[in-house]
């Protein structure tokens, strides 16, 4: 029995052998198979290795002049074969697409032998793209050795910011809105008042004390002026990335949408600090074992029409 380890990040017990196995099991380390191959900045490609991490998948690639734009909540530590055999979907998938929509071919090892693509098609119309087979298999099938994915010029401009929303059901009636229209920001996030508060306790401290005189003028402005609620009241972060002409655009538009339902723009220093909690959960997951309390995250999906009570539900 082998089993393939790749960043480790998985929450599922991917990795874990049940005390039942019997067979003798061998675990196939892969982070030494991360070496970016070639770049074809023409035909926008790229061969990487399986085994390369996230955040080095990004270093490197930006040498090149490009990026592959998918960033998971785990892309520091997870790797480019997890992705793919968890079929991974990233915070800017709106601009880049999920794994499936990135990965261009896959080689893999399986017990019956190796299987590519003899040729780099952008897509397969005579029947199913055997790709796909392999996406979401965590490993069952063979071992990812290295996969051809496609590449985007570095973005022009990054415009972050963020929406106060008086509570959570308007904030979601203001996200499926946005789900309707042709274009989105590349990522946005909706957090409810917990998430919100939570993100508010993380904030480094401040030294300045017109920082401080500042940021109590806005607590003022927006729960004595606006009347928001607190304990109520929830936020949205957003990210545009690509060029400035397009974004500046749309960026103007989701701010104007989110006025319609009583939105409040919040400002980029906000939108940047949602948007990098996602990445801080992590350490403070670990950080909380520590004095006993056990957390995780862990993603689903459902129709517009059954998110409020999903998340009532989860709650």
């Amino acid at each position: 029995m082998i089993v393939v380890y790749g960043g480790g990040t998985n929450v599922t017990w991917a990795v874990k052998i049940p005390e039942s196995e019997t067979r003798m099991v061998i675990s196939v380390d892969m982070s030494r198979m991360n070496a970016i191959k070639w770049v074809d900045k023409e035909n926008q490609m790229a061969c990487i290795g399986a085994g390369i991490l996230g955040q080095d998948l990004e270093r490197d690639l930006k040498q090149y002049g490009v990026c592959s734009g998918h960033e998971p909540d785990s892309a520091e530590f997870s790797t480019l074969g997890g992705w793919i055999s968890t079929r991974a979907s990233g915070m800017k998938k709106n601009t880049y697409g999920n794994i499936e929509d990135i990965v261009v071919n896959v080689t893999i090892v399986t017990p019956a032998g190796t299987y590519t693509k003899n040729n780099l098609w952008p897509r397969v119309s005579n029947g199913p793209d055997l790709a796909h087979l392999i996406m979401g298999s965590e490993g069952n099938i063979g071992i990812i050795c290295d996969a051809v994915i496609k590449v985007k010029p570095i973005p022009e401009v990054k415009i972050f910011d963020s929406i106060l929303f008086p509570d959570f059901e308007i904030g979601i009636k203001f996200m499926s809105a946005v789900a309707k229209t042709s274009k989105y920001p590349t990522s946005i996030r909706l957090l409810d008042n917990t998430q919100f508060k939570f993100g508010q306790t993380l904030k480094p401290a401040s030294n300045s004390m017109l920082h401080d005189f500042i940021e109590k003028v806005k607590k003022f402005f927006v729960i004595n002026v606006k009347g928001f609620d607190e304990n109520k009241m929830a936020a949205c972060t957003l990210l545009f990335e690509g060029d400035r002409e397009t974004n500046e655009a749309l960026h103007k538009k989701i701010i104007n949408m989110a006025a319609e339902y009583g939105g409040m723009a919040a400002g980029a220093e906000n939108g940047m600090k949602g948007y990098l909690l996602t990445f801080l959960i992590a350490y403070t997951r670990d950080f909380a074992s520590e004095h006993y309390v056990a957390a995780e995250s862990f993603e689903t999906s459902c129709p517009w029409s059954n998110v409020s009570q999903m998340c009532k539900g989860v709650r």
